[in-house]
């Protein structure tokens, strides 16, 4: 019998327990205002919204793609007009203007825009020729020409990367028909508009003046003019010195891969004996680059005669004397005089002779090694086993100078060293926190969308119908409340009335039917007589909830029992 009170009492408590933390929640409610009440409530719906629209705003920053690329020049109030016209929700890049749209409505939008007839504006090149009718003139078949060669080199150009646009303005002359005027060459200039944030290497501009000036006939390349949107003059330093500038990049370039290459052999050598990062080679190679020709010719100091020719002449007669025509005039000869014998004698001699020459004309090799500079610096704290005295840093030095090519008649310089290398500092990799993990990013927004809209059911929607719903039953307990005070005044006198009148028969029959009246008591598992009064309460409470005729029988009970006592 105890056992069953205890648990009634539990029970009762746990029921009792429950309502008074939400009639406490009530009745702090009530104390507020109206004013303040209201307060409340809109600031609760104004923190609910303002989570709301910061989650739709996190969410549709993700998942959005550009409709065109940064180098398609679309007209972009073309675009917007369709796109509103067919409710696609669509965004603009801030800092490069580009229409942004979500992922699953890229191909829809394409086609829609290109059924619509939005395309990118690209500049007309020679199909403008094909719109000639026959009664074009020479002049605009010219200009429709130079317009239509103008279109396709900036379509060229517009390849290049970082271009986003470029426009080409050309000026040809007209030829001369006469020969001896100088002609004017012609000449082109080309407006580039650049990527924000991006810039055209020299290399890309010189591709740029050579495309231009290949493309029209008797232009060179001093005659292209480039200018970006910021109005620098790109091609000022490609007009000046042009062939100094080209010779020298050259001239550094096979320097540095000279030395690369050295420097790669002499590595390969210490790497295995060493390990890696226990060693470090350094080269410097000069190299001349002067361009030297020479043409020699040697004469052979031993001659061959390869021909000899001699004459002679001899003549006897006497001398021819007197005056030519006088022969008349002249004296006879005395007879001494015909015995002297006169004699003319001539001889010659020629001889012939070839010597050898030779000619030798020789072209030096232009990109020449002078000297190489080379540096070896070995880790003395290697754990190899290899020791770093000088006869090991000897065989080290030889094998890096055979590996390398070292000639010391060249002039070359080598040095190797052995020192402790310092140990580097790794830095440690600190992971991302997880919610910055951008797998984590997706499925975290997903659940705060939830969890606020759970919020706003819960804390919002829930307490704002239960206010109502009690506002409304809290007026209807105000006009049934007096007919409540009258039932429940006449119902406490008729029980009063009842009480008494049991008790006057309880009395009366009190000792005639005091055993039956205990059996019937025991049966309702009542309290000793004994009891305490507030347990004896509690029972009667829980007995008017049961059978409510019975109660005016137990406190006639009670009643006769204290009586007797």
């Amino acid at each position: 019998m105890s056992t069953n009170v205890i648990q009634s009492e539990q029970e009762i408590q746990g029921e009792i327990q429950s309502p008074n933390l939400l009639a406490s929640a009530v009745q702090s409610w009530r104390r507020f205002t109206q004013g303040d009440k209201q307060v409340m409530v809109l600031a609760l719906l104004a923190t609910v919204v303002a989570s709301v629209i910061v989650l739709m705003l996190w969410t549709a920053s993700q998942g959005y793609r550009p409709l065109y690329g940064s180098q398609e020049n679309v007209e972009t109030s073309q675009v917007i007009e369709v796109l509103e016209a067919e409710g696609i929700y669509y965004r603009i890049e801030s800092n490069t203007g580009l229409v942004l749209v979500a992922d699953d409505q890229l191909g829809k939008a394409r086609m829609l825009l290109a059924a619509r007839g939005v395309k990118a504006k690209v500049p007309s090149g020679m199909d403008e020729l094909d719109s000639s009718s026959l009664g074009t003139s020479q002049f605009m078949e010219q200009a429709k020409y130079r317009h239509g060669l103008e279109g396709e080199l900036a379509r060229s150009i517009m390849s290049l990367k970082h271009v986003r646009s470029a426009r080409v303005h050309l000026a040809i002359p007209k030829r001369s028909l006469f020969i001896r005027q100088k002609p004017e060459l012609p000449t082109a200039s080309v407006m580039l508009q650049l990527s924000p944030g991006t810039e055209l290497t020299q290399s890309q501009v010189e591709a740029v003046v050579n495309l231009v000036a290949g493309s029209v006939t008797g232009m060179e390349t001093t005659g292209v003019k480039i200018v970006d949107q910021d109005g620098r003059f790109l091609s000022a330093s490609i007009n000046e010195n042009q062939d100094i500038t080209q010779a020298r990049d050259k001239q550094i370039s096979y320097t540095r891969e000279l030395e690369q290459n050295l420097m790669h052999n002499a590595s390969s050598m210490l790497e295995a004996i060493l390990g890696p990062n226990n060693f470090q080679v350094k080269i410097a190679a000069k190299v001349n680059f002067n361009q030297i020709e020479e043409t020699k010719e040697a004469l052979d100091p031993q001659a061959v005669m390869v021909q000899e020719r001699t004459s002679s002449d001899d003549k006897n007669a006497a001398l021819a004397q007197g005056i030519p025509g006088a022969l008349s005039n002249q004296a006879p000869q005395a007879a001494g005089d015909k015995k002297d014998n006169n004699r003319n004698l001539r001889q010659e001699a020629n001889r012939q002779f070839d010597v050898g020459r030779s000619v030798r004309h020789i072209r030096y090799q232009q990109m020449q090694l002078e000297n190489l500079s080379v540096s070896v610096l070995v880790n003395n704290t290697v754990s190899t086993g290899l020791t770093t005295d000088d006869a090991e840093l000897t065989k080290l030095g030889s094998m890096v100078k055979d590996a390398i090519g070292f000639s010391s008649e060249r002039g070359d310089s080598f040095s190797i060293n052995a020192f402790a290398f310092s140990v580097p500092t790794i830095a440690e990799f600190e992971p991302l926190p997880w919610w910055q993990v951008e797998d984590y990013q997706a499925y975290l927004r997903y659940f705060i969308g939830g969890l606020l809209g759970l919020g706003l059911i819960l804390f919002v929607l829930r307490p704002l119908v239960s206010h109502l719903t009690f506002t409304a039953k809290h007026v209807d307990n105000e006009t049934r409340e007096p007919e409540v005070i009258n039932l429940a005044k006449s119902a406490e006198s008729t029980a009063v009335t009842e009480a008494n009148a049991v008790t006057r028969t309880a009395v009366n029959q009190k000792h005639g039917d005091e055993k039956d009246t205990a059996e019937w008591l025991g049966g309702l598992n009542l309290p000793e007589p004994g009891s305490p009064l507030t347990v004896k309460m509690e029972h009667l409470g829980m007995l008017a909830n049961q059978e409510p005729a019975r109660v005016a029988e137990v406190l006639a009970h009670w009643i006769g029992d204290k009586d007797a006592d």
